[in-house]
């Protein structure tokens, strides 16, 4: 019988690339990379969220009306420019569409609120003001509204110039006949 000897070869190492030196620096903490689709996702904080609506407010107040189906690749670049000066973190097309639907939701949930009588806003602090009563009733019909009892809004003005047309209150519905 003969004997067959396998042989294992080591592993081959391959030279991590080196960073060039214009190329931005990814703060770790700000990013993270989902291993289902390899796409870097990004966790924004304040500041880059500061940066990101500031630069889409001034493209809506310089005339640059947004297309229908949100903003346009030439305002979502402004955007990104401004997060990647602003922040130091580079941020993606997709990366800045994801972060605008979470704004917008959380806008129309604001906006939903401050529809609702003896609700209002706070300016100064970024919250939304109610006695403890109206804040009761509202989670036993809206429990997905109570996180607005203690989170806070504090770029509602500005995400009202971005998002104000675009959002669905029902005050102008119908019942069909």
């Amino acid at each position: 019988m003969a004997h067959h000897q396998q042989s294992y070869a080591a592993p081959i190492r391959v030279p991590r690339p080196s960073i060039a030196s214009n190329t931005e620096y990814i703060d770790p903490n700000n990013t993270q990379v989902d291993p289902n689709t390899k796409i870097r996702q990004v966790r924004w904080n304040d500041e880059m969220d500061g940066f990101m609506i500031t630069a889409l407010v001034d493209q809506v107040l310089a005339g640059h009306k947004r297309s229908d189906n949100g903003f346009t690749s030439f305002q979502v670049s402004k955007a990104i420019d401004s997060v990647t000066n602003g922040c130091g973190v580079v941020v993606s097309d997709k990366n800045v569409r994801a972060r605008l639907k979470t704004l917008k939701k959380e806008y129309a949930e604001v906006n939903q609120l401050l529809s609702i009588s003896n609700f209002g806003w706070k300016c100064e602090t970024g919250r939304i003001t109610a006695d403890s009563i109206a804040w009761d009733d509202l989670v036993k019909g809206k429990p997905e509204l109570g996180k607005w009892r203690t989170k806070l809004c504090r770029r509602y003005e500005e995400m009202e110039v971005i998002f104000g047309n675009d959002t669905a209150t029902g005050d102008r519905g119908c019942i069909g006949v």
